[in-house]
């Protein structure tokens, strides 16, 4: 079990209530998606886990994530970037776009020590600004769940400079019917074991070929 605490505002039960349901936040518009404790509530599921949590109002908040207790060795497994018939994103331009600071540096960094070059951007017009600036965009890691343009809206446009860009999207436990038309192999879903960002997408780069001949 991990429990993490607050000494916040705490929660009504009319909130409480709600809490686990996609988009559903108490943030104004544009300082958060409500997809973070769905996220965590499909994880936890998946898992075969439970989620619990306490919170009263004036006082703050517990929740409590529950977790099968794991057999075998507890030791972290080694990262392998390399996916399937030993592609790799080694020697390769990747965009990331993700407006989340944390997540976006941990996903650059797996793919930096990769071996790719990596350019990060935070939102989607800056994505498209750096599509059309670099010399060479070789694929792009778009987070799906954006505010302003979504995942999908940016590689609408992306593709419009660029019709044959590898696009691996990353989302949530909610937003996975949203990128059904994308196909399972250029989704991956969020929270991701390291090392399946670089295998995914080496994955993809080796299944295709762009117009300027490179695979």
């Amino acid at each position: 079990m991990v429990a993490v605490s607050d000494t916040g505002e705490g929660m009504t039960e009319a909130v409480r209530a709600r809490v686990f349901e996609p988009f559903f936040t108490t943030k104004a518009v544009g300082k958060g998606s409500g997809l973070g404790l769905a996220q965590v509530y499909g994880f936890v599921k998946q898992s075969e886990g439970g989620v619990q949590i306490e919170t009263a109002v004036g006082e703050g908040t517990t929740v409590r994530v529950y977790l099968p207790r794991a057999a075998g060795d507890a030791g972290r497994p080694a990262v392998d970037p390399v996916g399937a018939n030993g592609t790799s994103v080694a020697g390769r331009t990747v965009l990331v776009l993700d407006d989340d600071d944390h997540v976006r540096a941990v996903t650059a960094q797996e793919l930096r020590d990769a071996g790719a070059t990596v350019i990060e951007a935070a939102d989607g017009a800056s994505g498209l600004i750096e599509l059309r600036s670099a010399a060479t965009i070789d694929a792009a890691v778009v987070d799906f769940a954006m505010p302003g343009m979504n995942g999908a809206e940016f590689a609408a446009h992306a593709r419009g400079l660029d019709p044959h860009l590898p696009v691996l999207f990353v989302t949530g436990y909610a937003d996975l019917e949203a990128l059904a038309h994308a196909g399972e192999d250029r989704v991956i879903q969020k929270p991701f074991a390291p090392g399946a960002v670089a295998r995914r997408l080496g994955e993809m780069l080796a299944g295709g070929s762009r117009p300027d001949g490179r695979t």
